[in-house]
């Protein structure tokens, strides 16, 4: 709404102005305006009639004036968001004023008024979808081809890739695989990624043939033969990477630049026969600039380019180069191309001065009309959109200094903000890198020049980090999963804990005489719990979660808070099951063995007061592989074992890779070396080994749950639904080693009807959702799972508690009891 931006498919006719419906402003005095309330809009017509006069008598005004009209509409024709919406003054009657203030709200970044709800009127998202990505010699001719099916086709979208852009397709595994002749691009190659949408396959087939027959007949220039090199395809699988490059390209892009400065994204429009041109003007001025790794790509189909560049603001005269730059960016689009400056990203402060170079000075003044009219004062956002100082592009200017390698190629696009399980309750990973490139950069001023400000501010900002980044803070890794350049905030938090320790040696020393007596631990634990569960039979809900309140808050933050799914402790481990007698199989057949490594979570953890007669996890994951009639064999020294995630998350590195290395040890010695399948009943662990290992040979060895099950049991048992309606939550371990769809296909086969938590990550963290219960409560304040759920399956023991404690009457078990509970030993063969 702020910006009107419409992306890749929308355009200029589907996007905010055009598909709103209704929305809720709140002016600089404080009134309401809903507009889809006929009560408030008759309300704010008396109260603000002045106002509404206003805007009413400047429509008729710009309505009679046909030279302004005319440009206008010939301005909104393609993409522009330069400015305010001038255009609502020439849509809509003149004596509809509220309908032509929700109209001029759109794209006015807040500067008239604040936007709190919108209601959308709906487009028709087609099913059948296929793509095409095609390199093409030039970027004329590229541009040339949109022109063409922009005339002649109804595609759905173009987007244009410039060499820039095919250069970090070049480093991108899988569009290299699908497209290997991107490498073969020239300098001024260019490549175009084209979709066709439709309600039925044959609909679809129409559309594809008119695409390709526009392009043949254009006389255009491939790299390769388009039919043979470049087809269409209907493939989800393919065309997905197609699209998910393309949606990630501005940060990959900006992630190739030098550490220090910043990435900067203009986004300009013209018409569309002129795009090429265009195009081939603003690679040339880059270039003289010596903006060598500047990239123009974005959505052909409209005329709309993206321009991305990397610039440093660490000293005058690179503050002069983007000046110089910037003016005559702006010369070459407005005035050389009569397009917009701004396509859909908004004025904002870099383009207000040169607003009135791309409108003129009658609509420019209009513009200021409009301002004092909504906003007198100059409340609302001074200074963007519109702005009186010719330079003010050239101030307030965001450095990014250096601060870590592992985040120092952020360009905070917020892509991984989603995942966060902080994000409505201190940082997020965008948020956390910002603040850490503040904190380095006060450290690094020398403390004999440090002023008292800075001082102060340095001091503020590291007191504040304390539980808004670091304690908050999963490190779970989800982020990554969301960053176009693979940035994972979690290893800088964790980065920052082990450097913290080092200087609290006496941290150190705790954490490794409980890895060295890990078997004490470990076995300290389950009566610890079984206490735990006494004290809330006789004590009470409510006071035990009190005093572990109490407690929890004068340990700072270091003894858990209780919740009435703290588990039991575990039972005694089941012994390994052996076959009475071989199984019956061929000569090829691979044997039916297997090593299980319950966790040290599912040593310590049993299941939740009320649910003892399931047993432990591992009593479950035995039950399958006794009925699968799998020799079972645990690791040597199973009782002091531990992958090291719960140093590792600490910061005690050097700890938990002791850990590591003496389970790998024990791992290839009952593996034989990685011959044996290596099943972890925790996700999370096993995330943990496979980061940590030095030996390849076990790395194909090893198995989460739902994996084992899918890829060595699915065809050795019985199965039947034993549910009308399960929820599933895949730890975010899971989802990062890839087994998101083999979990939901284990649960499908035991119950009818499987609804995912929709949760990226519950904020657990090991132990950290139970000393910072605040994390997960607001990570899971987002779970609402259906009535119809009968219960819920993950595999991390943690998870699960956190998850049980958080919707609403449905208990979160490990998926090993479901599996359990739907399966069944094969009847022998008959002879």
């Amino acid at each position: 709404v702020a910006n009107n931006s419409s992306g890749m498919c929308c355009g200029v006719k589907q996007n905010t102005y055009h598909t709103l419906k209704d929305m809720r402003i709140v002016f600089v005095d404080g009134t309401v305006l809903d507009t889809a309330d006929p009560a408030s809009r008759a309300a704010f017509l008396a109260s603000h009639a002045d106002m509404a006069a206003g805007v009413s008598n400047m429509a008729r005004r710009i309505q009679g004036d046909e030279q302004l009209s005319a440009l206008i509409r010939k301005k909104f024709a393609i993409k522009c968001t330069t400015g305010y919406s001038l255009n609502a003054l020439v849509d809509h009657p003149a004596d509809d004023p509220i309908e032509i203030i929700k109209r001029l709200m759109i794209g006015s970044e807040g500067t008239l008024g604040f936007v709190s709800q919108a209601t959308y009127n709906t487009v028709v998202d087609h099913p059948f979808k296929a793509s095409a990505f095609i390199v093409f010699t030039d970027v004329r001719e590229a541009c040339r081809a949109a022109a063409a099916l922009r005339a002649e086709t109804t595609v759905d979208a173009v987007e244009l890739f410039d060499r820039a852009s095919l250069a970090q397709c070049e480093g991108h595994d899988k569009i290299i695989g699908l497209v290997p002749t991107i490498a073969d691009a020239p300098k001024r190659g260019a490549a175009l990624l084209i979709e066709c949408r439709a309600a039925t396959d044959a609909e679809l087939d129409a559309n594809i043939k008119s695409v390709t027959t526009s392009l043949d007949g254009a006389g255009l220039s491939y790299l390769n033969d388009r039919e043979a090199v470049y087809p269409f395809t209907k493939e989800e699988a393919v065309y997905k990477v197609y699209w998910d490059v393309r949606k990630g390209l501005i940060p990959l892009v900006g992630s190739s630049r030098t550490a220090g400065t910043s990435v900067l994204i203009e986004d300009v429009a013209c018409t569309v026969d002129k795009l090429g041109d265009m195009t081939q003007d603003l690679i040339e001025m880059f270039e003289r600039y010596g903006y060598d790794d500047a990239s123009c790509m974005g959505h052909a189909l409209e005329g709309n380019l993206h321009l991305v560049f990397s610039q440093g603001f660490r000293n005058d005269e690179e503050v002069k180069r983007y000046a110089a730059m910037m003016q005559e960016l702006c010369e070459i689009v407005a005035q050389k191309y009569q397009g917009s400056l701004k396509a859909e990203h908004g004025t904002g402060r870099n383009v207000a001065p040169f607003v009135e170079m791309e409108w003129g000075t009658k609509a420019y003044d209009i513009m200021w009309e409009l301002k004092e009219m909504f906003d007198p004062h100059y409340v609302l956002n001074p200074g963007v959109i519109l702005n009186r100082d010719p330079d003010t592009h050239q101030k307030f200017l965001k450095p990014k200094p250096v601060a870590d390698p592992i985040v120092d190629m952020c360009m905070e696009c917020g892509f991984c903000e989603s995942n966060c399980p902080s994000r409505d309750l201190s940082l997020t990973p965008r948020q956390r890198i910002t603040v850490y490139r503040e904190i380095s950069r006060l450290q690094d001023v020398p403390l004999a020049t440090r002023t008292t400000e800075q001082q102060a501010r340095l001091d503020e900002f590291l007191d504040i980090f304390t539980y808004e980044g670091n304690s908050t803070c999963a490190a779970d890794g989800m982020c990554q999963v969301k960053c176009p350049v693979g940035i994972n905030t979690g290893e800088l938090i964790k980065s920052l804990r082990e450097r913290e320790l080092k200087t609290a040696t006496y941290a150190t020393r705790g954490a490794n005489a409980l890895a060295n007596n890990f078997s004490a631990f470990a076995g300290a634990v389950p009566p610890l719990l079984n206490l735990v569960n006494v004290a809330h039979s006789v004590l009470g809900a409510g006071v035990l979660s009190t005093v572990s309140s109490a407690l929890n808050s004068a340990s700072y933050n270091y003894v858990p808070v209780w919740n009435p799914h703290m588990p039991l402790g575990a039972p005694k481990l089941p012994p390994p099951h052996k076959p009475a007698a071989a199984t019956v199989a061929s000569a090829r057949a691979l044997p039916r063995k297997v090593v299980y490594l319950p966790s040290c979570v599912t040593r310590m953890m049993g299941p939740s007061k009320g649910e003892e007669e399931l047993g432990g996890v591992p009593d479950a994951m035995m039950s399958i592989l006794k009925k699968a009639n799998y020799e079972v064999v645990y690791p040597a020294g199973l009782a002091s074992q531990c992958c090291g995630m719960l140093f590792n998350s600490r910061g005690f590195k050097a700890t938990s890779a002791t850990k590591g290395a003496e389970l790998e040890a024990a791992l290839m010695e009952a593996s034989e070396g990685g011959k044996i399948p290596i099943v972890v009943d925790t996700s999370p662990c096993l995330a943990q080994i496979k980061e940590q290992l030095t030996n390849p040979a076990l790395r194909f060895a090893l198995y989460e749950p739902a994996e084992f099950i899918s890829n060595h049991l699915v065809d050795k048992l019985e199965w039947r639904k034993v549910r009308d309606h399960v929820a599933i939550h895949v730890p975010c371990s899971s989802k990062k080693l890839g087994v998101e769809n083999t979990f939901a296909k284990i649960a499908a086969m035991c119950a009818k009807e499987v609804t995912p938590s929709g949760i990226a990550c519950c904020g657990m963290a090991g132990d950290r959702g139970m000393r910072f219960p605040e994390l997960t409560g607001s990570s899971l304040s987002y779970l609402d799972l259906p009535k119809s759920c009968s219960d819920g399956y993950s595999s991390s023991r943690t998870c699960e508690m956190s998850l049980s404690n958080h919707s609403d009457g449905v208990p979160f078990r490990g998926l090993v009891y479901l599996v359990d509970e739907a399966t069944s030993a094969k009847a022998a063969a008959t002879p």
